[in-house]
């Protein structure tokens, strides 16, 4: 892919889109109803990055008036706080053709002490004069860009 400019051309030829991008300005509503439209009807969306990376509205409109389309999410615009039930705004759970999990496809055996070793490689990096790894850059992060 060569950039935003092929997003229609790739959107609409894949099977199965996955996102797994950061949100930043540059992302945050990066597939809309317009996006959704380049896909293919019985193409699959899944998202194990952010929410807002995806309009939900669009979204859930799309999932209604496409039923052939299919989304998996690991991921909601609007999460409980701690110990209070989940609820989407939107029903997408009740849809046929939507399958969700709690926002947490990256747990997984092994993830935290990974983690925390790279965590460490980049401190000894920084102690030996050397430029730590995976740094990001501040200015492609709107202050609504938190994360969800």
């Amino acid at each position: 892919m060569g950039g935003p400019a092929d997003l229609e051309r790739v959107l609409g030829g894949a099977d199965v889109i996955v996102l797994a991008v950061p949100l930043t300005r540059d992302t945050r509503g990066l597939i809309g109803a317009r996006e959704l439209s380049w896909m293919k009807r019985t193409a699959v969306l899944i998202n194990v990055a952010r929410a807002a990376i995806v309009d939900e509205t669009a979204l859930y409109d799309h999932l209604v008036a496409t039923p052939e389309f299919s989304a998996g999410l690991d991921v909601w615009w609007e999460e409980p706080e701690r110990g209070e039930p989940f609820r989407p705004r939107l029903p997408f759970l009740q849809l046929p053709n939507v399958l969700g999990s709690p926002h947490n496809s990256g747990i997984v055996p092994g993830m935290a002490e990974r983690a925390a070793a790279s965590a460490a490689r980049n401190v000894a990096r920084f102690i030996a004069g050397e430029p730590p790894r995976g740094v990001q850059r501040p200015e492609d992060y709107s202050s609504s860009a938190r994360i969800e």
